[in-house]
């Protein structure tokens, strides 16, 4: 089989390897589409440590196909089945791989990928056969925006603030739309990520213009807190953005009793104080990937509204392009979603 693989910064390439094999009490998969990760294209831009994609890996982990071949005993699937794999469950963590390792080499640039151990609506998802195969493969990052907007527990009329227009943060505007809330703020600052927040309805604060907070205050007022200070009206704010002072920047203007879901892979040191937290009442959630019901939750949501989903997809590439691919998703300026296309 023709496989993706990872070799370090700027460094991806196709290669031939051998086809999974079929073992007892398993399934083979063949994968149709793959979508590029932001976290895939900070090993192959940045290589920052929150990443774990090594060099000589398969790597890839947004995925979906159809199964190609079935184990005897095994009754949940049959060939043709179109499904979505969860890259977190599909395989079993070692000493050596832990669920992220797991899922940043689990294969989706690969033709084939093998799940020993197939569970339905835990590890694989069976799909709408009729679901364009474009949106089904943004499964994955859906998953993890619902996930970070769940866990939260956002009550209707809430007012949502989004740190960063990328591919995450888009995902989030989609689901937030998709569970009725209609006055959503997303950061954004390049001409081409502005216009995606705002074609996909959402309010859009260009930080180019305008800082965050000011934008905020002017967007739905400012109150004062306990300790006498001045806060933005926002009641859950979502960072899909993880850039430096960000953290910092969300507890200096959060309103009492709000809420701060991290979804993020940042890795600078943010500081936050003791008073902070109990002057503010402020809940903080670490949203880590999603769990198989949320994965069932996004797949219900996205095949009864594919419509707002699909402006994500902005590329597809064939598997022989897989570096070109990642060029066009390095440019902000003119990609959010990358996806390669199996069948090319």
């Amino acid at each position: 089989m023709k496989a993706g693989i990872y070799h370090g910064l700027h460094d991806v390439s196709v290669e031939e390897l051998p086809k999974p094999e079929l073992i007892p009490g398993s399934i083979v998969i063949k994968n149709v589409r793959a979508g590029i990760c932001g976290t895939d294209l900070h090993a192959y831009g940045l290589e920052y440590e929150g990443v774990c994609i090594y060099p000589g890996n398969q790597f890839g982990h947004e995925m979906v196909g159809v199964v190609d071949e079935v184990a005897d005993g095994v009754t949940d699937f049959k060939k043709g089945d179109f499904v979505f794999v969860n890259p977190c469950t599909f395989k079993d963590p070692t000493p050596e791989r832990g669920t992220l390792a797991n899922c940043d080499m689990a294969g989706a640039f690969s033709q084939y990928v093998r799940v020993d151990r197939p569970r339905e609506n835990y590890n694989v998802f069976k799909l709408d056969p009729g679901l364009s195969p474009n949106v089904a493969a943004l499964i994955e990052p859906v998953s993890v925006a619902l996930n970070g907007i769940e866990i939260a527990h956002p009550k209707p009329g809430d007012k949502v603030l989004i740190y960063g227009g990328g591919i995450i943060g888009l995902c989030a505007l989609a689901c937030l739309g998709c569970l009725g809330f209609d006055d959503v703020v997303v950061t954004a600052r390049n001409d081409f990520r502005c216009g995606k927040v705002t074609e996909m309805g959402g309010v859009l604060c260009d930080t180019r213009k305008q800082s965050i907070p000011e934008f905020v205050i002017d967007h739905w007022g400012s109150l004062t807190g306990n300790s006498s200070e001045k806060t933005w009206n926002a009641d859950l704010v979502i960072d899909c953005g993880g850039w430096k002072g960000c953290i910092e920047e969300m507890m200096k203007y959060a309103k009492a009793g709000s809420a701060i879901s991290e979804v993020s892979l940042g890795i600078s040191e943010e500081k936050i104080t003791a008073s902070q937290l109990a002057c503010k009442a402020i809940r903080i959630y670490g949203s880590f990937a999603y769990t198989p019901e949320v994965n069932s939750r996004a797949i219900a949501m996205i095949t009864e509204n594919p419509e707002r989903f699909a402006p994500i997809v902005t590329a597809v590439y064939g598997l022989s392009q897989l570096p070109e691919a990642f060029e066009a998703a390095s440019n902000s300026h003119k990609n959010v979603k990358v996806l390669i296309d199996h069948t090319k």
